[in-house]
């Protein structure tokens, strides 16, 4: 038994508004799910990731088994396969999310295959721009086939911003807001990362976090603060999680925008 998997991304105007579409069956051809995500603003390629991402993510509620991946991005599958090198500042802390994505399932492979071999997903992802929500059409695990849900794109939503947020920031500088999005379980870290609630991080990390959770962190934040300035708008909010087993602890991550409501850069 193993999960088949169809991925697209796309975006109108690159960057532009953007959505990704996602199918999975088991390879006996018995659908499992299908939904098309809305992104907000992305380019195409990080749309290509952000729906791997998702597609990882709802696979990994699925009881274990080997994932066959089918995308009609080469580029993506040839950064997958280590084959091309990743330079983008963008895509980097994506590509570490659908790395770590991968070592949770374990056996996984993926396949370019043509656009004609991937139509399902690509009318997804149009699905999702049109609509410009979250259409979920088919999960298994919801009894089938379900009404659209309309709902705020996950990987753009922006984090508020309060007058409380943290230390003053240096004019000019990127800067990255992380929150914990979901508090560790009980007794499993070694920090009190609870009281930390949210930070603003540019070139140091706040005294008290769990050095589990800074090394789950450091990639995408390094990934963020040295994305190129005219990219840092385009940058989502990104979800990551604690490597410490047994934690559970998330974090959101997201540019900190200018009292003028413009991203800083």
């Amino acid at each position: 038994m193993a999960l088949l998997i169809h991925v697209d991304g796309g975006s109108r105007g690159n960057p532009g508004l953007a959505g990704a579409g996602v199918v999975i069956c088991e390879d006996g051809g018995q659908l499992l799910f299908e939904a098309g995500y809305f992104l907000g603003r992305q380019t195409n390629n990080s749309a290509e990731y952000h729906a791997l991402i998702r597609a990882l993510e709802r696979a990994g509620q699925c009881p274990p088994q080997p994932v066959i991946v089918h995308s009609d991005s080469e580029l993506l599958v040839r950064q997958i396969t280590g084959r091309y090198r990743v330079k983008s500042a963008l895509l980097a802390p994506l590509v570490h999310q659908v790395q770590m994505n991968l070592l949770r399932i374990g056996h996984w492979s993926i396949r370019h295959v043509r656009r004609d071999q991937n139509v399902r997903a690509d009318q997804l992802a149009n699905l999702a721009m049109d609509r410009q929500c979250d259409v979920i059409l088919f999960d298994v695990a919801a009894g089938g086939r379900v009404a659209a849900q309309p709902a705020p794109p996950r990987a753009v939503q922006p984090v508020p911003q309060t007058a409380d947020e943290g230390p003053t920031l240096l004019t000019g500088k990127p800067a990255v807001r992380v929150t914990v999005s979901r508090a560790p379980a009980t007794a499993a870290c070694p920090a009190d990362l609870g009281e930390l609630g949210a930070f603003t991080v540019q070139a140091t990390l706040p005294v008290g976090l769990c050095v589990h959770a800074a090394h789950a962190l450091l990639p995408t934040l390094l990934g963020i603060l040295n994305t190129d300035a005219d990219e840092f708008a385009a940058v989502p909010t990104l979800t990551v999680r604690c490597g410490r087993p047994g934690c559970h602890a998330e974090f959101r991550l997201s540019p900190v925008r200018s009292p003028n409501g413009k991203p800083r850069a």
